[in-house]
């Protein structure tokens, strides 16, 4: 079971590193996502480089490949822990890609993507708080910040067992100090967020 674990784990990261803002702003024709505004390679970053549908492509692509990612995991290993363990490293790949040096996305697809085949409803609740955060905050790395915490805290209130609450602690951990970073960029530069 651990040799499965891990090799779902690796998979997961993988398949989380394709960067698919880059390869669809290219199928496109279109400048590459890394040298237009914030530099991040998933959907918001490719609609700013290439438009409305590379960007919905983008989006379909990333939540694809969380999909692989966690049915991998499931026919692997048969465990929670494992869907757990692969959706939260899925995310780390997204974020910090093997395959561009490690310059990703945000990781907010991958997380809601993971976090809707993991427990659905707690994404929408979490969706439901973002709006409004993000209007009194001002700013979406603030309101993202705020839900990062807010996720494997409402995890533990629903009661969610050990595995899917790991990963909440896991995910929010990932996209806190993920937005952290673009929260401190925000600071100083005019890009929008």
């Amino acid at each position: 079971m651990i040799l499965q674990i891990i090799f779902s784990v690796l998979v997961a990261y993988l398949l989380g590193s394709i960067p698919s803002g880059v390869i669809v702003s290219r199928v496109f024709g279109k400048r590459d996502v890394r040298d237009v505004a914030s530099g991040h390679t998933g959907a918001l970053n490719t609609f700013r480089a290439a438009g409305f549908f590379p960007a919905a492509f983008t989006f379909l692509a990333d939540a694809g490949k969380v999909v692989l990612a966690l049915e991998f995991a499931r026919a692997a290993t048969g465990s929670e822990w494992g869907l757990a363990l692969a959706g939260v490293v899925a995310i780390i790949g997204h974020c910090l890609p093997i395959y561009t040096r490690f310059r990703g996305g945000m990781g907010l697809t991958t997380a809601g993507v993971a976090l809707f085949l993991l427990d659905g409803p707690i994404l929408f609740v979490l969706i439901a708080l973002w709006f409004p955060l993000k209007y009194i905050l001002k700013r979406s790395p603030r309101a993202t910040m705020v839900i990062a915490v807010l996720l494997p805290a409402l995890l533990a209130l629903t009661r969610a067992d050990a595995a899917i609450l790991a990963f909440g602690i896991g995910a929010g951990a990932v996209l806190f100090f993920r937005h952290l970073g673009n929260f401190v960029g925000n600071a100083r530069s005019s890009v929008p967020s």
